[in-house]
Parts: structure tokens; C-alpha cells; sequence
């Protein structure tokens, strides 16, 4: 908002203009150039035309538009002298109005909620209302100003249904749900769509600021990046080797029940190898990291966005990408593949449990099997999905906690979101790996 002039000039419109409906705070002076008014002593300069500190306004017939123009300072404390003046004005006026601000020095914006309440008001009442604002001006603050969508949109709704009337609800009914179900579902595709296309561009971002610093590692944050290997590593080792214990278990159980039908109980060391090396352990890591790292990961970063601080951080000339998402990110990818391997001791021993229990396996036993059928091509295939997944995990946290707005709902809502979409993300990862495994025979 530009700020007042020292020296504000008689307009030509309010000096000798024609006169219409006027509101001011103070008087205006009738001095002219050249005069001094009764009073004044010798010497002393007249008072200007307008004071810096009034509002007022011209109503100006021009043929069938009538044209208000506003002249003087528009601010909360000048306000109330057009808060009359104005409806007055456009009481008995024609359909066309037109709000001009040329003669306006200063608006905030309460000037500006103002103006928007007076254009809302014509244009809901079915008139036409234009705002002319010469040079733009005060185009910044009333956009800021600007009333909410929403609230238009609501009154149209519900003009529509009340013209509508009781016309045939039970013919134009299914035909308007229809038509509200595809709505829906077009605005819930294009949302889906610009958050892909956000999500490619965000990535695109991290691979132009990491790339930067694989090339300049001394610009890589190393206490933050350890920092986040304990939180996303060490710290998931606890629930990571719980769950995977007893994944092994029941994978191990209920494959000797369905192969003991066939004498073939032995077999079932195959089965807990090529499951648990290939996909179970390297799933359930994910999902749990998912649940754990994604979602903090959003929180963090969508309250430093709450807060403004990621704003502060680039008022500082410091790149947000590079402090907080590149050690996230990095942290994820080393950490998730030592996960998975711990992962894969866990559920193996789970099975060498549940085997010892259900079919008197005993561990020597079950080592001898297991070395002879084990495959290293299986533990391989499992660790080489692994930095991809943490990729993806970590680069949804990040990209959901940018996106928060000013509210602690937002923060919640972007949480859950992240941790859907991570887990999804995996799960899509994990059936593309598996079909190019199969295709290239693996």
C-alpha cells in the first residue's frame, strides 16, 4: 500500500467539480489559491482543500451509469463518513454503477473490505457493478480484501433452488444427482491430478538441490542428516523387529499346516525363505515406516510452515529444500535398507520358532535347511527396493508438510494424507519391482 503523499493537491473535481452526495471528516476550507479566508493572520498559509485525513465521494449522473467517484483517504478512521453517504447515493440508482477510485490516496484494508461489500451487495441484487481502479493501484489490497468464494457460490446455490421452485423434483431429480456425482467426481480427479503433478515438481526440485550437493558434499547439513538416521532408524528398531517376529511367525505356521496335508512339512523353510526375504519383510518395514516417518515428517515441517518459519528461512536466502528436506530424504534412504535386514534376521527367527513348535524343528535343524535353500538372489532383490521406498516415503512426508496452511487442521488432515499415500506409494513400488523382477527372471 503506497503511502500518503506530505502534501496532498486539490483535486479538480473537488475543488470547482459538480457536487453530488459528499461525506468528510472535517470541512473542507474555502480557501481558493491566492485568498486567505477571514481569521487567518497575515502571512499564515492556508489550509489545502481536503485534509489528509478525509474521505469523500462525487455521485456523478452519466447517462444511464451512475459514477461514484471517491476521493481523499479510505481508511478505518475516515470511513464513517461514507458508511451514509454511499448507500444514499445508490438507493435510487440506475442498474449500471461505476466505483471510481482515481481520486483515492490512501486505502487499507478496511477502505478496502468496504468497496467489496458495496460491489458484492449491487451485484447480488442483480445490477451491474465495476470497480475502476486507474493504474492499479490498490489492486494488491483489495485482492486481500477480497470477500470468500464460498459465500457467493452458497447465495447462488440457493437463488437457484428457490427459482427453481416446485418444479418436477421427481423428473429433474435423478438427472440433477447425476450431475452432482460427476461434479464431484471431477473436481476429486483434477484434484488428484494437480497434487501428482505438484508431487513430480517437487521431486524434480529435490533432484536439482541434491544433485547440487552430491557434487559439493561440504554443503550437506551432517548433524542434521545423523540426527534423522536415529529417528527413522535407530528408534524403529524396537517395533520393526516386534512385527517382523511374529510375521515370520504366522508365515512360517500356517505354511507347515497347508503343506503337512502333502507330507511336504519340510518345504516350509522354502516358503518362510522366499517370502520373507522377498517381500514381507521389505513390506512391513515400509508400512511401518510409513506410519512413523511420513507422518512426522509432515508434522514437523508443516508446523515450521504454520509458523512462517520456512518463509523466514527464504527471507534469510537460505533454501528450505536443502535444510529440511535433503537430510530427511538422505537419512531415509540409508536407514531403511539396514531396517530390512534387520527385518529379515527377525522374521527368520520367528519361523524357526513357530517350526520348532509345530513340527519339532529344533534351530540346528532348521539353519541346515535354510542354508541349503536359501537364494541370495531373494535377499538381493528385497534390499534393492529398499532406497526406493524411502524415497518415496520421505519425499511425501516433506511435500504434504509444505503444503500446510495457517491451522492446526490443516497440519492434521496433510498427516493423514502423507501416511495414505506413502503406503500406497510403496505398495505401487513394490508390484512394479515385482513385475520387472518376473520380466527380466529374477
Amino acid at each position: 500500500m503506497p503511502p500518503p503523499p506530505p502534501f496532498p493537491r486539490t483535486s479538480p473535481e473537488t475543488a470547482s467539480g459538480p457536487r453530488g452526495v459528499r461525506g468528510s471528516t472535517r470541512e473542507e476550507s474555502p480557501a481558493l489559491a491566492g485568498t486567505r479566508p477571514s481569521g487567518v493572520p497575515e502571512g499564515a498559509r492556508s489550509s489545502p482543500a481536503r485534509s489528509t485525513t478525509s474521505a469523500s465521494v462525487l455521485a456523478v449522473q452519466e447517462g444511464a451509469v451512475l459514477r461514484l467517484i471517491f476521493a481523499g483517504v479510505l481508511t478505518a478512521e475516515t470511513l464513517h463518513a461514507l458508511e451514509k453517504a454511499v448507500p444514499d447515493a445508490l438507493r435510487n440508482a440506475p442498474a449500471d454503477v461505476v466505483l471510481d477510485l482515481k481520486g483515492v490516496t490512501r486505502l487499507d484494508t478496511a477502505g478496502a473490505l468496504f468497496l467489496n461489500l458495496t460491489l458484492d451487495g449491487r451485484r447480488r441484487a442483480g445490477y451491474s457493478c465495476v470497480l475502476q481502479d486507474p493504474g492499479e493501484r490498490f489492486s494488491h489490497v483489495l485482492c486481500i480484501a477480497r470477500l470468500p468464494a464460498g459465500d457467493n457460490e452458497a447465495n447462488v446455490r440457493a437463488r437457484l433452488k428457490e427459482g427453481r421452485g416446485r418444479q418436477g423434483v421427481s423428473a429433474g431429480g435423478p438427472v440433477r444427482l447425476l450431475i452432482e456425482f460427476l461434479e464431484r467426481v471431477d473436481a476429486a480427479l483434477s484434484a488428484s491430478l494437480r497434487s501428482i503433478g505438484a508431487l513430480v515438481g517437487f521431486f524434480g526440485a529435490f533432484l536439482c538441490v541434491g544433485g547440487g550437493m552430491v557434487r559439493h558434499p561440504g554443503r550437506m547439513r551432517f548433524t542434521s542428516l545423523v540426527f534423522h538416521m536415529e529417528q527413522c532408524g535407530l528408534r524403529a528398531v524396537p517395533i520393526v523387529a516386534l512385527l517382523t517376529f511374529l510375521i515370520g511367525m504366522v508365515v512360517a505356521y500356517m505354511g507347515a499346516q497347508q503343506l503337512s496335508m502333502f507330507g511336504a512339512q519340510d518345504f516350509a523353510v522354502n516358503l518362510l525363505e522366499v517370502t520373507v526375504l522377498r517381500e514381507m519383510a521389505v513390506l512391513i518395514t515400509s508400512i511401518v515406516a510409513a506410519g512413523r516417518t511420513a507422518s512426522s515428517f509432515t508434522a514437523q515441517i508443516g508446523a515450521m510452515t504454520a509458523n512462517e518459519e520456512t518463509a523466514a528461512l527464504l527471507s534469510m536466502g537460505l533454501d528450505p529444500l536443502a535444510l529440511l528436506v535433503v537430510p530427511r530424504v538422505s537419512a531415509m534412504i540409508l536407514c531403511l535398507p539396514m531396517l530390512v535386514f534387520l527385518a529379515d534376521i527377525s522374521a527368520l527367527l520367528g519361523g524357526a520358532c513357530a517350526l520348532h513348535f509345530s513340527l519339532d524343528m529344533d534351530l540346528q535343524a532348521f539353519i541346515t535347511r535354510f542354508y541349503a535353500v536359501a537364494k541370495l538372489k531373494h535377499l538381493v532383490v528385497g534390499l534393492v527396493k529398499t532406497p526406493f521406498f524411502g524415497a518415496a516415503i520421505a519425499l511425501v512426508g516433506c511435500f504434504h508438510g509444505f503444503r500446510a496452511t495457517r491451522n492446526a487442521e490443516s497440519v492434521g488432515f496433510l498427516t493423514t494424507v502423507s501416511v495414505v499415500q506413502a503406503i500406497f506409494l510403496v505398495i505401487l513400488l513394490d508390484a512394479l519391482f515385482a513385475l520387472f523382477f518376473t520380466a527380466v527372471r529374477i
